[in-house]
């Protein structure tokens, strides 16, 4: 399967969600139109492969060579041809590495970290195109061995993310509501202020009134309950009906301390799996280079 679209029609956000959600496997290519009102501007391109709706590896070239050549850079180790041969065969390069014990789980950490900046800054792209290709192969030597869902990285992203015209379409409407379509935990980790959204969705206030209550900018609600919906917690709904009295939805302020709530991944083969501490360290990493 391919798909090819830009940006103007599709967000990259929403489409890491139906990645996610449809565990889709492959290459996302996305190329940048060159800014006709700077001189020298020229396009660029980017690749991020997935893995079941993963997020794998990401690079601005196709040679193979771009991990390789950050773990010179950091001289962490001598790479051999024979690592990077073995990789070829369906071992990711960082897996093999520390396997050996030439690489240790937090210089694979910060190496995937780097990968994952790469990828949040393509979320301030305004113009550009995009093809997903599902049948890719996967890059064993650009992968470090750890993944994270398409998703996840996605609201991320949207966290330290500045400059919110590329999304201004796809944002709930202020006149309309929120409501929870689940009752289940969340898969995904909210910040403080993300819970105490949610704990206004049911359907009854609109977003406007949240944003009163909150004592914040219309925009950061309307924000916040975007990356609600692109996790999959609430839908907007259109408010026919007077909005109710704010004072009978209290904040429950208890709800911020328990963001710590993780998803369950399943074991990948030849994957490693990321610890919570990695997550809070990169959300940090990602927010300082904002």
């Amino acid at each position: 399967m391919s798909l090819s679209s830009s940006f103007t029609d599709f967000s990259l956000a929403e489409l890491f969600q139906l990645i996610d959600q449809g565990r889709k496997s492959g290459c996302l290519s996305v190329c940048t139109l060159p800014d006709l009102h700077l001189s020298g501007s020229k396009s660029l391109h980017y690749y991020i492969w997935f893995r079941q709706g993963r997020i794998v590896a990401a690079a601005n070239r196709l040679n193979g060579q771009e991990l390789v050549s950050k773990i010179i850079k950091r001289k962490w180790c001598n790479l051999k041809s024979e690592n990077v041969s073995r990789s070829v065969a369906g071992t990711p390069l960082g897996l093999e590495l520390k396997t050996e014990g030439l690489l240790s789980a937090e210089q694979l950490n910060l190496l995937f970290a780097s990968q994952l900046q790469q990828v949040r800054k393509l979320f301030e792209i305004q113009t550009g195109v995009f093809k997903l290709d599902s049948k890719a192969t996967l890059p064993w030597t650009e992968m470090t061995g750890l993944s994270l869902r398409a998703t996840e990285v996605a609201l991320m992203a949207l966290r330290a993310l500045k400059n919110w015209e590329v999304l201004a379409d796809v944002l709930p409407d202020m006149s309309s509501g929120i409501k929870s379509i689940t009752q289940n935990k969340p898969q995904f980790r909210l910040n403080p202020f993300e819970w105490q959204v949610w704990e206004f969705a049911n359907g009854t206030v609109d977003l406007s009134a949240i944003a009163f209550k909150l004592n914040q900018p219309r925009l950061i609600v309307q924000q916040a309950a975007f990356r609600l919906m692109l996790a999959g917690l609430v839908e907007e709904v259109s408010l026919q009906q007077s909005t109710p009295k704010l004072n009978n939805y209290p904040i429950d302020e208890s709800q911020g301390n328990t963001s710590s709530w993780g998803q369950k991944k399943a074991p990948e083969p030849n994957m490693l799996k990321i610890s919570t501490a990695f997550l809070q360290n990169l959300v940090g990493f990602l927010r300082s280079k904002a």
